[in-house]
């Protein structure tokens, strides 16, 4: 499939244009550290390794980092309850949550534990819910966007972290100037943005190559219903259907970005290659092997190794 050509090409950003190893990642770590500390579980700081992050998102339903933060918080306040604590049973529960989720995320981890009483602590959570109503989700936003771009992302102050470095300046960028720019030329500007993202951080960490995507075609899903989340196929339809493209060509990093291009393609019956972008991972190696297990057209380390692969000099998957 990589031998034919394509109308567009559509990007992930975390992982794919993004390096969000000690953003996102630790976002979710802040914020779990710190619903836990005001929970009482001070012993519990640093339990959230990027390796327990890579299984939930393995799963097909954790593109959403703050389903994520919620879905380990949930387990971990519950364990405090059953009074399963030490570290090491903390560690063995959440793998064993982990283990037990799929493409319908924290409505697999409620399901899970839904043998006990979690009712008062997802009332206390408050997730999944608007920003503003939404204990867990405030946090997690606080800590990611700073004081200052949470405010101009939710239209009210912080109000758990006033204080904090923005989380979202750790983001690395991942591709170049000159790829998106050979990219840009060689699909006649037809490059699309599809993320879980709100627009707002798109733009802040894309800064220096924005440029070059179409934005009427762009799909930032934090900013859209929740029903549409990956895996669900809406953002790819749409972004396609603005370009006017037959056929097209996916990077994404995770297993939500798999399913999504596929559900995209049964239902308009229209081509769209997946290019596994597997180099910004925790655990690169696991992740080059997922793909290539799930049958991804090709893969590459970068997206800065895209043009190459489309002129056929990078052995598909």
């Amino acid at each position: 499939m990589m031998h034919m050509s394509f109308d567009c090409a559509l990007f992930d950003i975390d992982g794919v244009l993004v390096d969000i190893r000690k953003s996102y990642n630790e976002a979710i770590k802040k914020t779990v550290d710190f619903v836990l500390a005001q929970s009482g579980m001070t012993k519990m700081r640093g339990l959230v390794t990027d390796r327990l992050i890579l299984k939930f998102r393995q799963s097909g339903g954790f593109n959403n980092d703050t389903d994520t933060s919620y879905a380990i918080a949930l387990a971990m306040l519950l364990a405090n309850k059953q009074q399963k604590t030490t570290a090491a049973g903390a560690r063995k529960f959440l793998l064993e949550i982990a283990e037990n989720t799929d493409e319908t995320g924290i409505e697999s981890v409620e399901r899970f534990l839904s043998r006990y009483d979690i009712a008062k602590i997802k009332e206390m959570l408050a997730y999944p819910a608007p920003v503003k109503d939404s204990y867990i989700g405030r946090v997690f936003d606080e800590l990611f966007y700073g004081p200052a771009l949470f405010k101009k992302q939710n239209g009210i102050a912080p109000k758990y972290c006033m204080d904090t470095k923005p989380l979202i300046d750790n983001d690395r960028l991942a591709v170049s100037k000159k790829t998106m720019k050979i990219l840009y030329e060689k699909l006649g500007g037809n490059l699309a943005i599809v993320s879980g993202r709100s627009r707002l951080a798109a733009e802040y960490s894309l800064k220096p190559v924005m440029q070059y995507f179409d934005i009427d075609a762009c799909v930032f899903l934090e900013d859209e219903k929740r029903e549409y989340a990956k895996p669900n196929p809406y953002a790819a339809k749409r972004a396609m259907k603005v370009m006017g493209a037959k056929n097209a060509l996916y990077c994404g990093d995770s297993a939500e970005d798999m399913l999504m291009a596929r559900r995209a393609q049964e239902e308009t019956g229209l081509p769209i290659a997946f290019v596994g972008i597997y180099g910004f991972s925790p655990e690169p190696a696991k992740t080059l092997a997922l793909f290539k297990e799930r049958g991804a057209e090709a893969v590459a380390k970068s997206v800065d190794l895209l043009p190459k692969l489309l002129l056929n000099k990078v052995k598909p998957a």
